[in-house]
């Protein structure tokens, strides 16, 4: 759920609470002022009458005015009870059941006793009543409508360089050398906000370059000192007059010279692909390329009694040619590595996919490893572990999809585009 949307949500959830309570409480509070209201009239009523009949000793005349009725009943015994209270009675005039507040109490006229009930109706008062709570609930209405309109234009107005900053953040790649574009906006927050960001941002991009320079620099210097070291090795080797201890020495140290300089051109091939130096795209005829690998690894093949099946459609793929080439013999150098004496290799080529499997003893690999350098399986410990990165790499490079399945006991690598 977006921020903007849960804001409205808990916004207008709140309001109506609030709007309900306010209503409920202000209808009460307005009622009970009214009533009051009426029940002060009743007593100035009562007063009347008392004062009447304290002056004459006898009752006032019963002269019922507008919603107003006094009842006098004549009782036996002295009756001292006073009380207001709200019924439901028929008007005498209307001849309908309307609601009435009543005092009641007792008064002594002549040396008699008389209940009087002075009635005032409620009608006036509930359709002000009525009338007060209409109008507050349409007011209510409008401004929550008011409200839920303020959320949706102007919040959202509000929160768009908020979306753009982050659109721009989701663009940008620390390899990108760009400005990443940070929109003006007058609220100090999101200000503060693009500061920050730009700051992490040109930091990042300082860092990547440093780490980029060296990483290039490192690997074309390692480079020569590799060279003579193999060179030197092999003139050792040469030598006729080392014991046999010696010469296992050498080999052992000529092969670790020669898996850190495959290592050395593996790092500096995966460098070159994230900083972009293979940038040039062109047509690649992929079936004439898998057929010259297919040439190439056949006498390999062959000495290892791997048996090879295919089948090559025409297919053209956009990407840089020598890329082309490293993935290929990356992918037929995997299947041969990991297969065994005896075993089989099946390319197929469509017009929109590649696909090689090979046999191996090897159970399924781990899709969250298979693509991570250094990973190697149990078997493979005498690799370096970044044959498939490089694979991985030049697919996200070329816009390429790699996939991998198990299935039928073979490793199944898919390439489409």
């Amino acid at each position: 759920m977006k921020l903007f949307t849960k804001y409205s949500r808990i916004n207008v959830l709140a309001t109506i609470a609030i709007f309900l309570f306010a209503s409920a409480a202000y209808y009460y509070v307005l009622h009970y002022i009214l009533i009051n209201q009426i029940d002060e009239d009743l007593k100035i009523e009562e007063n009347e009458i008392r004062g009447y009949v304290n002056e004459h000793h006898l009752l006032p005349e019963n002269v019922s005015v507008q919603d107003q009725f006094i009842i006098y009943t004549l009782v036996q015994q002295p009756y001292t009870y006073r009380s207001f209270a709200t019924t439901n009675m028929i008007d005498p005039k209307e001849k309908e059941r309307e609601p009435f507040r009543q005092l009641t109490f007792g008064i002594a006229a002549n040396h008699q006793w008389y209940r009087v009930v002075v009635s005032k109706s409620l009608e006036e008062t509930e359709n002000l009543t009525r009338s007060i709570l209409l109008v507050t609930s349409f007011t209510i209405l409008l401004i929550l409508i008011t409200s839920l309109i303020i959320n949706r234009v102007v919040l959202k107005r509000i929160w768009k360089p908020f979306y753009h900053t982050l659109s721009s953040v989701q663009r940008f790649k620390v390899g990108n050398q760009y400005a990443v574009d940070f929109p003006a906006t007058p609220i100090e927050e999101f200000d503060f906000m693009n500061q920050t960001l730009k700051r992490i941002i040109q930091q990042a991009q300082v860092d990547y370059l440093a780490l980029k320079n060296f990483s290039e620099n490192a690997s074309h210097e390692i480079q020569t000192p590799l060279a003579v070291i193999r060179s030197k090795l092999d003139l050792l080797i040469q030598d006729e007059s080392l014991t046999g201890q010696q010469s296992s020495t050498l080999q052992s140290a000529y092969d670790a010279v020669q898996k850190l300089s495959k290592l050395n051109q593996s790092l500096l091939l995966l460098a070159k692909i994230e900083n972009k130096q293979y940038e040039a795209v062109q047509e690649v005829f992929l079936k004439r390329k898998v057929e010259q690998k297919i040439s190439d690894f056949q006498e390999l093949w062959q000495a290892q009694q791997i048996t090879v099946t295919y089948h090559l459609d025409d297919a053209v793929v956009y990407m840089n040619e020598e890329l082309a080439d490293i993935l290929l013999n990356n992918l037929f150098s995997n299947a041969t590595r990991h297969n065994f004496s005896g075993g089989h290799i099946a390319i197929e080529l469509k017009k929109n996919k590649l696909a090689i499997s090979n046999t191996s003893r090897q159970p399924a690999l781990p899709p969250d490893k298979l693509f991570q350098r250094f990973y190697k399986t149990a078997s493979g410990r005498e690799h370096n572990g970044l044959g498939l990165s490089i694979i991985k790499q030049i697919g996200e490079a070329s816009g390429l999809a790699i996939a991998y399945r198990f299935q039928n006991n073979q490793h199944l690598f898919t390439i489409s585009w």
